[in-house]
């Protein structure tokens, strides 16, 4: 009952008995003196009377204190040494208490008197204010199992009434998975651990203060390694140390030192040179190369499992020979490694060899080179390899000396006698054996199987590859291997199961963009079925994440093996697989590629650069797909970072490429939908800027035929066409006109010069020079200078130089021919038939109009493919035809 109700029952006691006193209180600090007042009333006629005094101590029905007179008072032993009378009747109390605290009745009896004995007395509340102390705590040390519990109580006691809470390290505890705080001031420990031990305090304050009790708990478990040890290098005869140091509690630890997977003590060459500190140190006397390794330290103190740590021992030695074998095979006519096994740390940096006594040098010997390990190779082993073989290996620390000697002997390799067939079809279930068989000197070959890339296979019986019953894994490529002492050959062979489950996709790849990522893959083998195919994909989750990891999957239409799969949220990472099935089932999912989809531009307000869109896109359709060429965009500063290329076939765009280079204006879309009508449009980007779309341009997929000719070419042909035409109408005009002055000359009588070789006599044909015909009369004639100047020299077919020629009439003077030249005069043939018709004539200049019209060909050819000088080139021939043409019109009409 708390003092506030006790004062309400006084009350009531003391209205009952008419006293006229109010009750006092008083407050007092525990180990101070306090006076409990109380008043003594003595008759009117003020005569002293002998009384008594007793306190009383509300809830006791014996008074703990009673004095009379010069007596000694008779007192409680609670108060025993710390009570006596203060004046009259009050009660002094010497170090307070915080159980003092209450309520206390003081009774005056007056021995003569006969009035009411409550008439001198008074009631006190005493309050005794008391900083908090501890009434129970936990042990200084208390003890628990790694993975137990443990419940820690603290109770205190004090004036206010202290609040209890737990602290460690500072930080006060609450209630969760590993602690559970309650609030009479316990504490419990849950699942503990090795990081659970410590200092706990309990604090209990109050507005007079507060007490803290602090218990450390050890935690008993296995030990812990604190100081692994570390990894050193030492050089051969030294000494090797490694440290090793654990915690535990208990802390009866002992260390046992394992190389690789033996104990130290165990191995024989090792036991009598360590030596393991109580401290867990290991140290290695004299350290020999082979004690190189892996060296484990395990503390233990009989609880639990023992950690381990490792580190490496690293011996560094001079370069030495190990197991030179006697005899070194090598196959005959093939090509072969004379080897020096090595052992060496740091690695070899030479070796000498010797053959037969005598240095060897390598490279007097066609074929052959000294491999980086110091080995010979041998492209072609004859009979000049032959001899005894010894090395010397060096490194940074020098050598061990020399090897044993070798002798080189020519052995012919292995052969097959049987070889696996190329490949192998047999269903699921089925038996199959695969032959292969192998000779060989010096020995028979042994034959072993593998299957590539997988672990090999041991030899089957009778050298054959055997399947009891063929199952999906053993689909693939297999190879028989025959070894003997010289070498060993391979023969491949392919194994198809069929009535299988697909096998998983290969070479997934996956292309993103904001909100789409383009997945590429290469399917494997079907099982001897049609297979589809389907791509899942979700979002990468966190580890914090404990729902289930759903993931979405996409149909692939047909058999085609490319995705783009829509819908993806920006600045996401997404994972992706590729599943193909067939009528027989599912096969196992494609290897996971995880990408992170392209983060949204952020648009300024005002950007610095204003990115305008590439211009001029075109699509020209091809062969191999559609061409799509554009030009960069205009009045840019800055470098464009790259483009991007969309296209669609409905109303949603998609990225066809969004990672093209900024010097790359053309790019080819491949394996579009046949028949379907595409439409194309390109994008450039800058930093953080993304262009506008240029202009769109639209081309069907539609297979282009290979039939017909490129715009460039017909364009080409039409005006050769053309050209040829005008000049066969050209040459027919010229004919008529050289016809008719033909006539005109005839009737005139002109005189023709002709120029003979002195040497031969005869005259030059009109086959053997280019004829330039110069009629002198009637019109005016050019001097024979000046048609000398003009024509020049012409060379025959057999090199001769040919000399001008002259034409002139009977009314001008001869001319004077050149030296060694005789020229002769003939007068016109009265006699001679008249001129041939036209159509006749131009029979006889068929030859050259033909060439003329190739020459046109060839020149129309030129001038759509061709330069401007190959141009001029070319068409110069088409004009020296017309010149032999016309020549032959005029020959043939005289």
């Amino acid at each position: 009952m708390c003092w506030q109700d006790q004062l309400l029952v006084i009350s009531l006691m003391l209205s009952n008995f008419y006293l006229l006193e109010e009750p006092q209180f008083v407050t007092a600090r525990a180990g101070e003196s306090v006076v409990l007042g109380c008043d003594v009333s003595h008759p009117l006629n003020g005569q002293q009377t002998p009384y008594v005094v007793e306190w009383f101590k509300f809830g006791v029905p014996i008074p703990f204190f009673i004095n009379f007179r010069f007596y000694p008072p008779h007192v409680d032993p609670e108060y025993a040494g710390r009570t006596s009378l203060h004046g009259k009747a009050s009660l002094q109390i010497e170090q307070v208490r915080s159980e003092d605290q209450g309520w206390y009745e003081c009774r005056v009896l007056m021995l003569e008197q006969q009035y009411d004995t409550f008439h001198n007395g008074s009631w006190v509340h005493l309050t005794v204010n008391a900083p908090p102390t501890f009434t129970e705590t936990p042990p200084q040390y208390v003890e628990a199992r790694e993975g137990g519990s443990i419940t820690l109580s603290c109770t205190a006691f004090g004036n206010p009434k202290p609040v209890v809470t737990w602290l460690r390290e500072g930080e006060q505890l609450t209630s969760n998975k590993k602690y559970m705080v309650t609030n009479d001031g316990s504490l419990t420990v849950q699942a503990i651990a090795r990081e659970d031990r410590g200092a706990y305090s309990c604090r209990a304050h109050s507005d007079q203060g507060e007490a803290v009790h602090t218990t450390r708990l050890l935690v008993q478990g296995p030990p812990y390694i604190v100081a692994p040890p570390e990894n050193i290098t030492v050089n051969i005869s030294q000494n090797a140390l490694f440290t090793c140091q654990a915690e535990a509690y208990p802390g009866n630890l002992t260390y046992t030192w394992f190389w690789e997977e033996d104990n130290v003590y165990f191995k024989n060459d090792l036991k009598l040179r360590v030596r393991i500190l109580i401290d867990g140190t290991l140290i290695i006397f004299r350290v020999k190369p082979e004690d190189a390794g892996k060296y484990t330290c395990s503390p233990s103190n009989s609880l639990g499992i023992s950690p381990s740590a490792s580190a490496y021992l690293t011996v560094q030695y001079p370069a030495r020979v190990l197991n030179m074998p006697p005899v070194i095979y090598v196959p005959r006519k093939l090509p072969g490694i004379i080897r020096c096994p090595v052992d060496a740390n740091p690695p070899v940096t030479s070796v000498r060899w010797e053959k037969d006594g005598y240095p060897l040098r390598v490279e007097k010997y066609p074929g052959w080179s000294q491999m980086p390990d110091g080995s010979i190779r041998v492209a072609e082993v004859t009979e000049d390899s032959l001899g005894t073989y010894t090395c010397v290996p060096y490194n940074a620390l020098g050598t061990m000396g020399q090897s044993p000697p070798a002798t080189l002997v020519l052995k012919d390799p292995p052969y097959f006698n049987v070889r696996p067939g190329g490949e192998y079809r047999q269903e699921a279930g089925r038996e199959l054996v695969i032959p292969c068989a192998a000779s060989g000197d010096p020995e028979i070959p042994t034959i072993t199987w593998r299957k590539v890339h997988p672990t090999q296979l041991t030899g089957q019986a009778e050298n054959s590859l055997q399947f009891v019953s063929l199952s999906k894994e053993d689909h693939g490529e297999w190879e028989c291997v025959a070894t003997n002492v010289v070498t060993s050959i391979t023969a491949s062979t392919r194994l198809f199961v069929i009535g299988t489950s697909p096998h998983a996709p290969a070479n997934v790849h996956v292309s993103a963009s904001t909100t789409s990522a383009n997945v590429s893959w290469e399917p494997g083998y079907d099982g001897g079925f049609e297979q589809t195919f389907s791509v899942w994909y979700g979002p990468v989750k966190k580890k914090t994440d404990l729902g289930p990891h759903d993931w979405l999957s996409v149909p692939v239409p047909g058999s085609q093996t490319w995705l783009v799969v829509q819908g993806l949220e920006p600045k996401t990472a997404y994972q992706f697989s590729v599943l193909a099935q067939n009528k027989l089932g599912t096969g196992p999912f494609s290897e996971v590629v995880t990408v992170n989809t392209v983060v949204y531009p952020v648009s300024t307000p005002e950007p610095l650069v204003l990115l305008t869109p590439p211009r001029c896109l075109t699509a020209n359709r091809t062969q191999q797909g559609v061409l799509l060429t554009w030009l960069p965009p205009a009045n840019h500063t800055s470098p464009i970072d790259r483009y991007i290329i969309e296209f669609r076939l409905g109303e949603r765009w998609e990225v066809l490429d969004d990672l093209i280079p900024a010097d790359e204006t053309e790019i080819m879309a491949r394996d579009l939908i046949p028949d379907s009508w595409y439409e194309f449009r390109a994008l450039a980007v800058m930093d953080d800027l993304i262009s506008e779309s240029s202009n769109v341009v639209g081309v069907s997929s539609t297979e282009i035929s290979d039939e017909g000719l490129a715009r460039p070419v017909v364009a080409g042909i039409v005006a050769t066409i053309c050209f040829l035409a005008a000049a066969v109408l050209f040459s027919t005009l010229a004919a008529c006109f050289v016809n008719k002055q033909h006539r005109r000359k005839l009737k005139q009588g002109c005189k023709w010069l002709f120029l003979k070789s002195p040497q031969t006599g005869k005259s030059f044909s009109h086959l053997d020079f280019m004829m330039v015909l110069v009629v002198l009369a009637p019109c005016s004639h050019p001097s024979p200078s000046i048609s000398a100047s003009l024509f020049g020299s012409l060379v025959r077919s057999d090199g001769h130089l040919l000399p001008p020629l002259y034409c002139v009439s009977h009314r001008r003077p001869p001319l004077t021919p050149l030296p060694g030249i005789e020229p002769y005069w003939e007068e016109p043939d009265r006699s001679m038939p008249a001129p041939a018709p036209l159509f006749q004539q131009m029979a006889l200049a068929a030859p050259s109009c033909l060439s003329c019209m190739l020459s046109v060909l060839w020149c129309g050819a030129t001038l759509v493919r061709s330069p401007f000088g190959q141009i001029i080139h070319r068409c110069s021939y088409v004009f020296l035809c017309f010149d032999f043409f016309f020549y032959d019109l005029g020959v043939n009409g005289s």
